[in-house]
């Protein structure tokens, strides 16, 4: 494992208290998610039941609600499609346990609890098991990984199915087998979310350009790396390029169907597709101001008083991305850098997308929530670390039990909300 800072194995951090530390953060992730959650947000958000509907015909017929065999894309409200891969998640639930609001939110939930762990992991291998601990615990408590475990929403699957893709390419780095497995997932992402299409695809490219320029990865390894990414994605690639040459009929296999979307708007979204550069400043101002000034966004994507990553987290963020590009740039060890700078390019491509996609909401932008969360755990952990490693050890108390008692109070005021 490589890691920017050792940790101790004595003291505070040692080896069992670690595992208390995450184990109690999980338990407190999996607590403040299952509260009442079929129940909270009251109601059925309109493109979760439309989801929930294709996912019932699926577990019925093997069709979606219109009929078309097991297909790749949906054509929920014709002019407006939805991701498939949630959809498919759920059908197991209906299946054993009915058609209900649970077994439709029982995926995400489950989901989150996941991502919660990676966070954990990505962070001890980026960094160290202390900034680690603080990412999970930022990610247990996090109002917009909170709100969005409560909305089977198919976008919402992305940034979880991206932050698997992203820990496993972490690993991949040293041992092969988790990189080409790590392929599969980003593959997946194309059934999660469209955007995938242009945000995935250029972060892998960049990031594979520089692992061939650095000698971290042979040409016959890309290749591989480039076909299994591929072969997985390619059944939804070739749906957006029937519906983006207007190719006028949907493709039909024994495995799946491919459709065609006469009526699409989707592609109005794309900046690329349709450039000016108020709109270009419009989507600036969205993404900064819902992501990085946490102002509000839409009434069903907000939670009171809070913001998507608390208000207070705000200078944290800013201090973790400034610090961290300064000391990426500054590595000298290459294999340290190369991990860097897939965080780094985790990031960049994440702003590329809101740039480049019409007015950004939450549910848009999700992906940048995970790598916005690592570098607010590193600007907090990195404070910490250089404490310690000072051996100031009344200032690192004095550190731990604020921070402990401000999450305290924070994941308090979530209770009372619900």
């Amino acid at each position: 494992m490589n890691t920017m800072t050792q940790d101790s194995s004595t003291g505070l951090w040692n080896n069992k208290n670690r595992k208390i530390f995450f184990w109690s953060i999980l338990a407190l992730a999996v607590i403040l998610r299952c509260i009442r959650f079929a129940t909270v947000p009251d109601g059925i958000n309109q493109d979760e039941a439309m989801g929930a509907v294709d996912a019932w015909a699926l577990s019925k017929y093997g069709t979606d609600r219109y009929g078309t065999f097991l297909p790749v894309h949906f054509t929920a409200w014709r002019y407006s499609q939805m991701s498939v891969l949630l959809a498919y998640c759920m059908v197991p639930f209906i299946k054993l346990f009915g058609f209900n609001t649970v077994t439709v939110r029982l995926p995400m939930v489950l989901i989150s609890f996941g991502a919660g762990a990676l966070g954990y992991l990505g962070g001890r291998e980026l960094f160290s098991e202390r900034i680690a601990l603080v990412a999970m615990l930022l990610t247990a408590v996090n109002p917009w990984q909170f709100m969005q475990s409560r909305w089977s929403l198919d976008c919402n699957l992305f940034p979880h199915i991206f932050l698997l893709g992203f820990y496993l390419l972490l690993l991949g780095l040293e041992k092969r087998r988790y990189l080409y497995l790590s392929m599969g997932f980003f593959g997946l992402t194309f059934y999660c979310y469209g955007i995938a299409a242009y945000s995935v695809t250029a972060f892998l490219f960049v990031f594979f350009i520089w692992c061939l320029w650095k000698h971290r990865l042979k040409f016959r390894e890309g290749l591989l790396c480039a076909l299994i990414f591929t072969v997985v994605a390619l059944p939804e690639v070739i749906v957006l390029g029937i519906n983006a040459v207007h190719f006028g009929r949907t493709i039909s296999t024994p495995l799946f169907t491919m459709p065609y979307f006469p009526d699409s708007v989707r592609s109005a979204d794309i900046l690329l597709l349709n450039f000016s550069f108020a709109q270009l400043g419009k989507n600036a101002w969205a993404l900064f101001s819902h992501v990085f000034l946490q102002l509000p966004d839409i009434f069903f994507n907000s939670i009171p008083a809070f913001g998507p990553l608390y208000h207070v987290s705000i200078p944290f963020v800013f201090v973790g991305i400034i610090v961290f590009t300064i000391q990426l740039f500054r590595e000298k060890n290459i294999e340290k850098q190369t991990q860097m700078l897939a965080l780094w390019g985790f990031l960049v491509t994440r702003i590329w997308v809101g740039l480049i996609t019409y007015e950004v909401n939450i549910n848009r932008v999700n992906i940048i929530f995970y790598p916005i969360i690592l570098l607010c755990a590193y600007g907090i952990g990195s404070k910490m670390e250089k404490a310690v490693a000072g051996g100031r050890s009344c200032l690192w108390n004095q550190q731990y039990f604020v921070l402990r008692d401000l999450f305290y109070y924070l994941c308090g005021r979530k209770q009372r909300v619900l």
